[in-house]
């Protein structure tokens, strides 16, 4: 060993933390130290090292042996495979030797840490066939040791037993040597555990011993935590009789442990770990044992003190919530198996008594943690029929926490919250602030919803009388506002305390009023519940706006009440026509109204709306009523533009329940007659004919009060007849042949400036068109996102900067002004081609053409996402079948083949550090920062994407939801939508190929929701189209290729999830077995035996998977056929999908390595691999010799004797009386 170098190597380590270093030496040093770690000999040095650390404080003596530590560690992962086998027991027996030494006293945690990964490196790549003495040589030590001997041994043991059983996606264990390793320490659990039991037993003694000193107590705690951190990583695979064996009972240990302040979370986590077994029938009794204990503690435990230490009892609460909720959502079937005695539903009764303590919690995360359990709970018919005695108490209490949770009074940031205190403080620990408490909320209130559904199923009148309770409570103690108020006005604010608890009641009666069924609506009881609830509504009186917006809200929830008693009818209109009105002192209606006083308009009107959407028969007797209030307002100049939308749409909707044809049709054409004379005008006409005449409009708009008006008008008339439109007849939710008659007349005069407006706006982006328009200092602005997009697409306006926003002029409001006339021409063409009438001209497809596909090329992602949204949804929905060849087809081919070119470039990863390439279709995005714009530019490619698998998926995987007001809502797909899907997939000569192109990319992206839906209908192509040859190479290697890279490879920090990943290996392996092996699932075996499926002929299989698989790093051609003859013998498609994930393992771990090395990475898997890019070593290579167990040896030969001799009787041998 050269004196010089080891001196050098203390030198280099204590350069590289010296903070007196500067930055070139401590970079030198590090380079140093990198160096050094290449070296064949760099074990020696380090052994010694350790050893010897050499002079200097404690500290530096550490991170020397750190250092020394860290080498070895290098060592072993990069080269203990090409050490021969008495190398690496002689290296392997020296590391033990020095690691499992007495360390020092103060020996801190990451050298303590660093020999744990040395061990457990090792022992991944030897235990139990080459080092079979691992767990002797441990107890060895266990038996002879100091406690830190002890604490080590005890977390090599956790460690080792983590990494075999953490997510089968990222860990670093082949298969078989996570099944070797387990198996080894299954063997070794009769000698491990007793001791292991022992000092459970001694530490926790000495810890609550009154004479142990503060020191010894420290110590025991670090044992006794880190013998239940071991336990826990154990209990999730070992025999589920063994951790309650008599002799060592760890589960009762956990149990006990719940009343340690100091290990009660520890011991909550073991049990919850636990619960997730699957007991099943043969282990019931086991699963009934444990939980009996655990409630039986649970049971005395204080859950509802969180003082004083509040972050501690909060988080011990939630463990128990979780071990509870654990076991309900895992062992409630196993606990109901073979219908329950009287024992299992007495226990089933304390468990659901102590989960409805904890549901009352302060805490709105505990409390939603059990709402999916509770859920299943009272749908189950068992538990309804012989829990039926005790059910009631239970119901009550969750009524009334459900209704108590339902108003959001604990936001983190409410002042003086009054007896919500306790919920606030839990609210300040789980949410960072207001705006992270109200996005959860929203979640929260949705799963609440949900429960109170089944809750007034269960019993209507209960909770009809306690909602009548709790509003009669609201509308007397909060009648008005008393905090946080406004400036100006002195009214309520959206954290005022009084606007609170009236959003909370009126979503609540929203709730719980639609949910009424029929029947209970019609009982006597509920009916006279029902009018005195709406008669406190309407009786309510308050000038304030937040609180008459709320009451105005929930009017239109009665709508099923007001079919039953139509007296009050006359009351609610009356308030609704009062308030379309409604103006606060010092506004005017066409000038100056504030945001509350707009909003309570649009209410009241939305509500009209709403009442004569829902029961419009039962409006009709008043329709003259409704016309004369509305031409009231009309001829006193009280309605906006969009307000007067409103009020046709209200009597339009209200004259579809006419039963005369011809008196429907005159009364819409009264209607739609004066916008229809504006939207034909001669001036109009010019206006919308091309994008020149749109720009010069509006360049000229400044100065010519004309023209601003004109372009005004564009949205003023199409918001009009959109709103008529759309509400004259039936919406195109069926495809209907009949004309619905009202509005028909009017299509012949929209449609042409309607398209040429359509076509104009398309045209903006035309390059000469558009280098035209960016140069007038006000026109250019209509190529700009509005500031209102760019909130809604960064999540919110507190998300923009104020200083940037407030810089732009006041000709920016051009950007909205584009957007509101393409979102309303979109809608209004929407509606056209959802016409039968719309297909009957002779010109559709040309009609088409010349609109919504001009410059398709060009559009901007936000404009092609609601053109698909808007327009050619309804155009495929409403398409007649004998179209599909002729319109619908090159329509959506000239769609999806668009949108697979452009994905070829959206989808490009740029190279580290790289900006995203700026494309045609990238908008431009002002009054934000770059990276904030970069974040808004990819998320309208991501809106696009979702919106063009949504598309995909309703041509290919139409589904219908029926039974909607039932318990089991199903998914059906209808007659017309069948016709449908069936034509694009087997008939169509073009679209499987062209859909199947954009799959393709999508799979490979990062976004997780499209990719799961493209990975859903990539299966459903394979179902359908596996047995025609023509698409072998789309599905045998274009999708396999994708679903494999979708696995093997992933996007910097967007790492899919584990459930998307395993429906991706499903893709996958459902391809290879249909196109490569020829077989069909076992459901559609029909009179064929699944084992014994007859060969296919060579020429239908498609050979390109098995290609494929066999040219992905370190899968070998026996590897392949042992997976062709599993999938063969297999048919279970759990078994398939493990078998397609092990083989995949490999391959995963060799391309990580590569991009490690690729990107320069210096993080420790690119530290690991140093210079060696050979991307078939293994990190960890398999043992050749099988693992051999004696006990089990031992069985397997008693039973080949019994096999080879049964049932042989001795007694009558050698002539025996």
């Amino acid at each position: 060993m050269d004196a010089q170098l080891y001196q050098q190597v203390l030198l280099a380590v204590q350069v590289s933390h010296s903070p007196l270093a500067s930055a070139a030496e401590r970079q030198a040093a590090y380079a140093f130290c990198e160096d050094f770690k290449g070296r064949a000999d760099c074990a020696l040095y380090a052994a010694a090292l350790y050893r010897n650390p050499g002079p200097g404080d404690a500290l530096e003596l550490h991170r020397r042996r750190h250092f020394a530590l860290h080498v070895l560690e290098h060592h072993v992962l990069t080269r203990w495979g090409a050490l021969p086998a008495e190398e690496q027991q002689a290296m392997r027996a020296e590391l033990v030797a020095l690691l499992l030494l007495r360390p020092s006293e103060d020996e801190p945690v990451f050298v303590r840490e660093k020999k744990v990964a040395l061990l457990t490196h090792m022992a991944k790549r030897q235990f139990p066939q080459r080092w079979p003495e691992l767990l002797p040589e441990l107890l060895q030590v266990w038996q002879t040791g100091d406690d830190a001997q002890i604490e080590l041994v005890l977390l090599v043991l956790r460690s080792l037993a983590e990494d075999c059983v953490s997510s089968s996606f990222n860990t670093s264990i082949p298969p078989a040597r996570r099944k070797d390793i387990l198996q080894g320490l299954n063997v070794c659990l009769p000698q491990l555990f007793p001791v292991v039991y022992h000092e459970l037993e001694t530490q926790y003694a000495r810890y609550k011993a009154p004479t142990a000193s503060s020191n010894q107590r420290s110590l025991s705690q670090r044992l006794i935590h880190a013998t239940l951190d071991m336990l826990k990583e154990f209990l999730e695979w070992m025999p589920l009789d063994r951790p309650v064996d008599p002799n060592t009972n760890f589960i009762m240990v956990a149990v006990l442990l719940l009343e340690d302040v100091e290990f009660r979370v520890a011991g909550a986590e073991c049990l919850e770990v636990f619960m997730t077994r699957g007991f099943g029938k043969d282990h019931r009794a086991i699963m009934l044992q444990s939980i009996s204990q655990i409630i039986e503690k649970v049971d005395t435990l204080d859950l509802a003190t969180l003082q004083p230490d509040l972050e501690a009892n909060l988080l011990f609460h939630k463990k128990i919530n979780d071990v509870l909720v654990t076991w309900g959502t895992c062992q409630l079937d196993v606990l109901l198996l073979d219908g329950p005695g009287e024992q299992e539903m007495a226990l089933l009764r304390v468990i659901l008594n102590n989960l409805c303590k904890l549901f009352a919690h302060p805490s709105l995360i505990l409390t939603e943690a059990q709402i999916i359990f509770w859920l299943t709970v009272l749908k189950n018919k068992t538990v309804l029929k012989q829990g039926e005695a005790y059910l009631a108490e239970i119901l009550e209490q969750l009524r009334q926490v459900s209704f108590d949770k339902y108003f959001k009074l604990a936001s983190p940031e409410r002042d003086n919250p009054g007896p919500q205190a306790t919920a606030c403080e839990c609210s300040r620990e789980e949410f960072d602030d207001h705006n992270e408490y109200i996005a959860y909320y929203g979640n929260f209130r949705g799963r609440l919803y949900a429960l109170i559904r089944v809750l007034v199923q269960l019993n209507p009148t209960v909770v009809m009388q306690s909602l009548h309770e709790r509003l009669a409570f609201v509308l007397t103690q909060y009648r008005a506002g008393t905090d946080h108020l406004s400036a100006d006005r002195g009214l309520c604010t959206d954290l005022s305390t009084a606007y609170l608890y009236h959003e909370g009641i009126s979503s609540l009666i929203d709730c719980i009023v639609k949910q009424l069924p029929p029947n209970a609506m019609q009982n006597p009881t509920n009916h006279q519940a029902l009018q005195t609830i709406l008669q406190a509504i309407l009786s309510f009186d308050t000038p304030d706006p937040l609180l008459k917006f709320r009451q105005l809200l929930v009017l239109a929830s009665f709508a099923k009440y007001y079919a039953l008693d139509g007296s009050t009818l006359t009351a609610v209109f009356e308030m609704l026509f009062a308030n379309i009105n409604f103006v606060m002192p010092g506004e005017d209606v066409h000038g100056k109204m504030s945001s509350g006083t707009i909003n309570v308009r649009r209410r009241a009107l939305s509500s009209l709306v709403s009442i004569c959407q829902a029961i419009p028969a039962h409006i009709l007797p008043v329709l003259p009523v409704l016309c004369t209030k509305a031409q009231e307002l009309f001829a006193a100049d009280r309605v906006t533009d969009t307000e007067g939308v409103m009020l046709y749409e209200m009597l339009v909707l209200v004259s579809n329940s006419m039963e005369n044809k011809e008196e429907r049709v005159q009364f819409v054409q009264q209607i739609v007659q004066d916008p229809l004379t504006q939207w034909t005008s001669p001036e109009m006409t010019a206006l919308v004919s091309s994008p020149q005449s749109i720009v010069t409009a509006i360049e000229a708009a400044a100065n010519d009060e004309k023209t601003k008006k004109l372009l005004g008008m564009i949205i003023k008339t199409l918001t009009t007849l959109y709103g008529i439109a759309k509400r004259a007849g039936v919406a195109f939710s069926a495809k209907t042949t009949e004309d619905t008659g009202a509005f028909e007349g009017a299509w012949p005069h929209i449609l042409p400036n309607l398209l040429a407006l359509v076509r104009s706006l398309h045209g903006l982006q035309e390059p000469a068109v558009k280098a035209a328009v960016l140069k007038p200092p006000t026109a250019c602005w209509l190529m700009s996102v509005s500031v209102d997009e760019v909130a809604q697409l960064l999540g919110g306006k507190n998300q923009l900067e104020e200083e940037e926003v407030a810089k732009l002029p006041a000709v920016s409001k051009w950007s909205k002004w584009h957007k509101n006339v393409r979102d309303i021409s979109y809608h209004l063409m929407g509606v056209a081609v959802g016409q039968a009438s719309f297909y009957k001209n002779p010109q559709v497809a040309s009609m088409l053409q010349n609109s919504m596909l001009s410059d398709l090329d060009l559009m901007e992602h936000r404009h092609l996402k609601g053109a698909l949204a808007y327009v050619y949804l309804p155009f495929l929905k409403t398409c007649p079948r004998e179209l599909y060849p002729s319109l619908l087809d090159p329509v959506l081919a000239t769609l999806f083949g668009h949108f697979a070119q452009r994905a070829t470039s959206i989808f490009q990863r740029p190279a580290a550090g790289d900006k995203p390439a700026q494309t045609p279709w990238s908008a431009l995005v002002v009054g934000i920062d770059d990276a904030k714009q970069e974040i808004a530019r990819e998320k309208m490619v991501m809106e696009l994407t979702r919106q063009v698998i949504d598309f995909i998926e309703y041509a290919v995987d139409p589904k219908t939801v029926v039974g909607t007001d039932t318990d089991n809502p199903k998914h059906v797909t209808s007659p017309e939508d069948a016709v449908l899907r069936d034509y694009i997939l087997t008939q169509s000569p073009s679209l499987p190929f062209a859909i199947g192109a954009i799959l393709v990319q999508v799979i490979c992206w990062k976004d997780t929701l499209s990719c799961r839906k493209a990975v859903l209908l990539g299966d459903k192509f394979v179902n359908v189209l596996h047995a025609d040859t023509k698409y072998h190479a789309l599905l045998g290697r274009e999708l396999f290729s994708a679903a494999l890279q979708g696995i093997l490879r992933e996007h910097v920090g967007h790492v899919k999830e584990d459930g998307l990943k395993w429906e991706i290996i499903n893709l996958a392996r459902n391809i290879y077995c249909r196109l490569t092996l020829g077989l069909t699932p076992v459901e559609e075996c029909k009179g064929i035996d699944p084992c014994n499926q007859p060969l296919r002929p060579a020429s239908s299989l498609c050979t390109a998977p098995r290609e494929i698989l066999l040219s992905l790093p370190d899968v070998t051609p026996g590897q392949v056929e042992a997976l062709d003859t599993l999938l063969r013998e297999k048919h279970s498609m759990k078994t398939q999908k493990n078998a397609f994930k092990e083989l995949l393992e490999m391959p995963i771990l060799a391309i990580r390595r590569e991009q490690a090395l690729a990107s320069g990475s210096a993080s420790p898997l690119a530290g690991i691999l140093g210079s060696n890019t050979s991307a078939s070593i293994k990190k960890i290579l398999d043992i050749p010799e099988k693992l051999v167990i004696p006990s089990r040896e031992f069985e397997a030969q008693v039973k080949w004797q019994h096999a080879q001799n049964p049932n042989l009787d001795t007694q009558t041998l050698f002539g025996a009386q």
